[in-house]
């Protein structure tokens, strides 16, 4: 079998060997680094993702590995005391830890001390590499009132592996416009992420995930979107009308948590009108969702199992008791 980038990217974090790569690697501890050393070395690892990123140089591939140092989110926390911006082309940033499907020990996250800020991180630079990260939204001294964003994407030819973005991590941030992601660049990948929260209710206008602008060939792979709503106009993820091309969704799964206090069947998945291209879905795993979209709409196409591409299909709003 051919080996995926992933792929050397997990060996080179559990074995210890060099990254592949032109450029020059920086360690991170958040816990027991310090922004006095040089970062070169695990021995002499930096605190913060910032000082690393501003060692760095933009395209010559050179990394950042953030190091997970125990199972507590205090010791393994970057806290953030305002918005960080990974703004340098092929600077690429990865997360040492066991590469669990939720809160991986390799986070991002805003300090709790400080008054809020509307995005915790935003990738503006393109071509990088994000894997093995939690990105968390969530509570912080002040909240703000209007809308806050876990992650925003609005460079492009990014890709991220394996991490969970999420947002609206405390019942003052469901604020309206809120969400975990809102991707405005073309030509991003995820792959294998968590994206949304389960523990939270939306209460208010919110989206998981927000496609803004004219984004163009979106693609998400084998991610699941999680959301806990006790709005049935609550929507999952909205395409505007300037989103080009396709917004593909491979082998996803969409699950709007049921069957706890306060939880609704939203009556769509997706908000669209039209596009200049389509929302393609292959194999796409609903729960909880009443519909994927609430009226008949040609530029959505699912694919199933069953070979039967169609616009509309009908989810399932529960789990079947198969006994």
């Amino acid at each position: 079998m051919g080996q995926t980038n992933f792929d050397v990217v997990k060996a080179n974090a559990f074995i210890g060997a060099t990254f592949l790569t032109q450029g020059k690697q920086f360690f991170v501890k958040p816990n027991t680094g310090s922004d006095g050393n040089d970062g070169l070395s695990p021995r002499h690892a930096l605190k913060t993702l910032a000082e690393a990123l501003s060692k760095a140089t933009a395209g010559q591939n050179d990394v950042v590995w953030l190091f997970a140092e125990s199972d507590t989110a205090a010791s393994t926390t970057d806290y953030q005391s305002a918005a960080l911006n990974w703004n340098k082309d092929l600077v690429h940033l990865i997360g040492v830890n066991a590469g669990g499907f939720v809160s991986q020990r390799s986070r991002v996250a805003p300090l709790s001390s400080v008054t809020a800020f509307s995005n915790l991180f935003t990738l503006s630079a393109n071509c990088c590499l994000i894997a093995n990260i939690e990105f968390y939204q969530g509570a912080m001294n002040t909240n703000p009132t209007a809308a806050s964003t876990s992650v925003t994407v609005s460079g492009e030819r990014n890709h991220f592996v394996n991490c969970q973005i999420s947002g609206i991590g405390d019942t003052t941030l469901d604020d309206a416009g809120s969400n975990s992601l809102t991707v405005s660049g073309s030509e991003n990948t995820f792959e294998d992420c968590y994206i949304g929260l389960d523990t939270v209710i939306r209460a208010t206008s919110v989206t998981e995930v927000v496609l803004s602008g004219t984004p163009s060939r979106t693609l998400f792979r084998r991610c699941h979107f999680e959301t806990y709503t006790s709005s049935s106009t609550f929507k999952m993820i909205t395409v505007p009308v300037g989103a080009d091309r396709f917004v593909k969704f491979t082998d996803c799964d969409f699950h709007a948590v049921q069957n706890i206090a306060g939880a609704v069947a939203p009556t769509g998945l997706i908000g669209i009108t039209t596009m200049n291209g389509a929302v393609l879905m292959r194999n796409p795993m609903l729960y909880g969702f009443a519909q994927y979209v609430t009226a008949d709409n040609a530029y959505v196409q699912i694919l199933g199992l069953n070979g039967l591409a169609t616009g509309h299909l009908t989810g399932i709003t529960q789990g079947v008791d198969a006994a």
